[in-house]
């Protein structure tokens, strides 16, 4: 299926003899190096990390190198000169900071093409790209463009990046009659020198992971760039009702002349998806956009209710989702039925995304664990109903550099208590201790104890640690597993001393 206005490249670079350093065996380091060998390029892999933590990656590598023109080669536990000394690329991993890696700075200094997976990837792509990124709700606007575009003609939906498929591992099978939906991060974009969506999504931003970026607008530059080669054939997604991305338009259209179309909860005029009384509209694209008369009078999607995606951020991922299937042409009804099908359990890249686990005793559990920024707490406290209830508040983890009080006026009117738990506790509690009670808890086991006792019926446990996870596990996944572990385990004590 060939949209109007969605075109691709018809012609792959050459990367045929070229000597190419990827940095960082995560999984799409691993599918940048496959890749870049099947193309023919001398791939050269350095990892930090010794050969036993990388064994799963070197085995994934084997088969292509063996076929390969040129073997891959490796150099793992450092980054030693070799890594740059014969480079003509170098390809680094999201997880790998280009300026704090010292070797890198020697490669720019040498002025080596340092750049990210995803603009190798998409520069290698016959079919046209959809990009969304955004400091929230990336993952779930993702797979829910994704299945409304299922709905249309196209060969192929492919939907790949930051989600945890590597764009890499399918770029190849796919043509010009192909669809891509790419989540894409500020650690993939930061990287990028000519990626190119044909629609771009920015769902909304504020201050996150400025342990790496350092600063607000380090940040934000690294967003911006999924815009910085659109053209006026091209459409960037906005939503009119955040302040940074409401601020766009007029920096598009002097930079980029990128076509901009804005999604709200409030505003109808000049939006091309909002929401009213409940139900959701997109008469401005269908007035002006298509030429099928029909089309034009049907400005009703659907309605917000059978939707299964709870809270209003929800809303906000489902008004721009809806956005791109219009710029796509996928009609109403088709989207309609996506929208009404879609459930989140199917996905397991949702799971513990302001998921309801279970109730006991007439309190709530909700699992947010993927809520590692300020802002997604801010949304998940603001999607809680609290008439005749209060929220009990999991927060703590890994600090990214977090300012903690644009949650002073949620937690003054909906947290009961603050249960702390994580490395930086003392840093949360010295911004929100004046506001709200505050207790702090070795482990995820006594922080659901300590909720559940003082919570009544009626309240909700939410843990939403506007943090990241990695002090105390693996991932926000193994927290929001710790987290549900501890319910069930709970629920089990609680029925048995009802027994007894």
């Amino acid at each position: 299926m060939k949209v109007a206005g969605l075109s691709r490249q018809t012609r792959r670079p050459n990367f045929l003899g070229q000597r190419i350093t990827v940095f960082g065996l995560s999984r799409s380091g691993t599918a940048a190096a496959a890749m870049l060998s099947q193309l023919g390029a001398a791939v050269l892999c350095t990892d930090i990390r010794p050969i036993d933590q990388l064994r799963s990656a070197i085995d994934d590598l084997a088969d292509t190198s063996m076929l390969a023109q040129y073997p891959i080669d490796y150099v793992l536990g450092q980054h030693n000169y070799r890594c740059i000394e014969k480079a003509d690329l170098i390809v680094v991993s999201p997880g790998v900071p280009v300026d704090q890696v010292p070797i890198l700075s020697e490669a720019k200094q040498q002025r080596i093409p340092i750049v990210s997976e995803l603009e190798v990837a998409s520069s290698v792509c016959l079919a046209p790209i959809i990009a969304i990124t955004g400091t929230k709700g990336k993952t779930t606007t993702t797979l829910l463009t994704g299945e409304i575009l299922k709905q249309g003609n196209f060969r192929r939906v492919c939907v790949v990046g930051n989600i945890g498929e590597p764009f890499s591992n399918s770029v190849l099978d796919l043509t010009a009659e192909d669809i891509v939906v790419a989540e894409v991060s500020s650690f993939q974009l930061e990287a990028t020198v000519s990626f190119h969506p044909t629609i771009s999504a920015i769902l909304n931003l504020s201050p996150d992971h400025l342990d790496r970026h350092r600063t607000l607008e380090a940040y934000q530059q690294a967003k911006q760039k999924i815009y910085a080669n659109q053209t006026a054939d091209d459409w960037i997604v906005l939503n009119a009702d955040d302040p940074y991305t409401a601020s766009l338009t007029d920096l598009n259209q002097a930079e980029t002349c990128v076509r901009p179309a804005f999604f709200s909860q409030t505003i109808v005029d000049k939006t091309m998806v909002y929401r009213q009384n409940g139900q959701i509209y997109a008469p401005n694209y269908a007035a002006k956009q298509s030429s099928d008369t029909g089309s034009r009078k049907q400005s009703y999607i659907c309605d917000r209710e059978p939707i299964s995606l709870a809270g209003n951020h929800n809303l906000d991922n489902i008004l721009s989702a809806v956005a791109i299937g219009q710029i796509c042409r996928i009609p109403v009804l088709k989207i309609r039925q996506a929208l009404y099908n879609f459930k989140a359990t199917d996905h397991a890249s949702l799971r513990h995304a302001f998921e309801s686990v279970q109730q006991i005793n007439g309190i709530d559990f909700i699992d947010d664990s993927k809520a590692t920024n300020v802002a997604a707490t801010q949304a998940a406290l603001r999607s809680i109903s609290t008439t005749g209830r209060r929220i009990l508040l999991i927060m703590g983890g890994y600090d990214k550099g977090n300012d903690y009080t644009p949650l002073i006026g949620l937690i003054k009117s909906r947290v009961k208590v603050l249960i702390l738990l994580g490395q930086q506790t003392q840093t949360i509690r010295n911004a929100l201790s004046d506001y709200v009670v505050t207790l702090s808890t070795p482990t995820m086991e006594l922080a659901v104890e300590q909720a559940f006792q003082t919570a009544v019926s009626g309240d909700t446990v939410l843990l939403s640690p506007a943090n990241a996870s990695y002090d105390m596990f693996i991932d926000y996944k193994d927290r929001g597993s710790s987290f549900q572990q501890a319910i069930a385990k709970l629920d089990k004590q609680t029925c048995s001393s009802e027994k007894h």
